[in-house]
């Protein structure tokens, strides 16, 4: 696992935030201190995530999202990929494999 570096933990004001992870769209989420980072592609057909109203969805076909966890509502078996994130000294890094 490789730490990649998000940024300072202060830069991220929403919850959850777009980020970018070498040049690919992530969102980072933060629940009672702990961070994760969830793919935006839907698990179903690829298809990009986006962030609606405080909400993760998939415009293709409306399938939502946790916000914290990436569970989908419709599908409960799917999720969004999470990774995990890392505090060092104010900074957030994602724990990934870059293989």
């Amino acid at each position: 696992m490789n730490e990649i570096l998000i940024g300072s933990k202060e830069q991220f004001t929403a919850n959850p935030s777009e980020v970018k992870v070498n040049g690919k769209r992530f969102f980072l989420t933060e629940a009672d201190g702990v961070y994760t980072l969830l793919s935006s592609r839907c698990p179903h057909a690829g298809y990009a995530v986006e962030l609606e109203n405080g909400e993760l969805e998939c415009p293709l076909h409306g399938w939502t999202f946790e916000v914290h966890t990436g569970r989908c509502h419709n599908v409960p078996n799917a999720k969004l990929q999470p990774f995990d994130v890392i505090e060092k000294e104010g900074l957030l890094f994602a724990l990934m494999d870059l293989s």
